[in-house]
């Protein structure tokens, strides 16, 4: 690394962060404390309201970075352009393309950080913010599917925790070998202290995968280890889940049979939204090569609408389209990422040299 890779990097790095802590406070007083906290109710306490607030930070943070690293890519070149830095480094030979590299390497390293600290961190105090928001459990629940001890995998159209009964109750077992080795369903199912009490089903017998047995019963009881209140809290919202948990979540669906589009929607996103900055920075700097005389704060308004038509395009309408089943959730989700590299390629190759 030569001394222009350092000076690059520090003036960039120093811009991105402060950039990065002054979009955070504004996030969090503006959009949490002004316009989260109206919404909690009266009952909730000061200190739960914090909680909620700090717990809600990391997601919010998320939605900053990219717009952090336009703003220090727009502010840095732009202020060479100005003092003729740019000029002078053409004049002595360097391109376009050997003066971003280091850049967009850094952002590159700097967006997979983000994404472990997306996934281990952000998801988890998501859904623990979410759980201090419903201080009230919820009662009923549809089409949840559970993993439970020995193997097992539930999966219940209805559950009614208040009139203690599930509607439409299947029951996955598996061998030591991760092979199917029994299906059980009921029309209908209570439970005890001890057991479960199944009626009006069938139960199916494989080996190896294939068939081999089939009964039905009027009343079916097998012993129960699992607490019915878990079937509805363990369906978390995928927003609050990690990569791990999405991929479990998904398999267990698919096993029961059930549509997993929302949470292969949500798996997808956590792969290309913390890589979101690497792009806007590839269209951010031939603009700011072209524009950056305009000043910081052009800069900050031209940010703000590209994140916007990101958000936009990406939220609104790709993955919304996805979870409708109209569009793969690839191409949803890594759809804007792949459209903004384009033409931030187009424009960094048109720049001139």
């Amino acid at each position: 690394m030569n001394i222009l890779d350092r000076y690059l990097l520090r003036e960039y790095l120093k811009a991105f962060v402060v950039g990065l802590l002054f979009f955070i406070a504004l996030i969090i007083i503006v959009r949490l404390l002004d316009y989260d906290l109206k919404k909690f109710e009266d009952n909730i306490s000061y200190i739960t309201a914090v909680k909620i607030v700090l717990y809600q930070a990391p997601r919010r943070i998320m939605e900053m970075v990219p717009i952090a690293g336009f703003v220090a890519v727009f502010f840095t070149l732009g202020r060479m352009v100005r003092s003729n830095e740019f000029t002078a480094m053409k004049a002595g030979g360097i391109s376009v393309y050997r003066l971003l590299a280091p850049i967009l390497i850094v952002t590159l390293i700097i967006c997979g950080l983000f994404a472990v600290f997306y996934n281990r961190v952000a998801s988890p105090a998501f859904h623990e913010a979410h759980l201090l928001q419903n201080k009230v459990k919820p009662q009923r629940g549809r089409n949840v599917v559970f993993r439970g001890k020995n193997s097992r995998v539930f999966y219940s159209q209805r559950i009614a925790l208040d009139a203690q009964e599930i509607s439409q109750l299947t029951i996955y077992e598996y061998d030591a070998e991760e092979q199917l080795d029994r299906i059980t369903f009921a029309k209908a199912a209570t439970w005890t202290p001890t057991h479960w009490e199944l009626s009006d089903g069938y139960i199916r017998h494989f080996e190896q995968g294939v068939e081999v047995d089939y009964e039905t019963f009027d009343t079916y009881t097998i012993e129960r280890h699992e607490d019915p209140a878990r079937f509805i809290g363990s369906e978390k919202d995928p927003r609050a889940m990690t990569i791990k948990e999405l991929r479990e979540q998904i398999a267990y669906k698919r096993e029961a049979g059930q549509i997993s589009r929302k949470e292969q929607v949500k798996l997808y996103h956590k792969t290309a939204y913390p890589f979101a900055a690497v792009v806007v920075v590839m269209l951010g700097a031939p603009i700011a090569i072209r524009f950056g005389r305009a000043g910081f704060f052009a800069g900050l308004v031209i940010a703000f609408f590209l994140s916007f038509i990101y958000w936009a395009l990406s939220f609104a309408t790709l993955e919304g389209l996805s979870e409708n089943g109209k569009l793969h959730p690839f191409l949803a989700c890594w759809g804007a990422n792949i459209l903004y590299a384009v033409v931030g390629s187009v424009l960094i190759w048109r720049t001139p040299k």
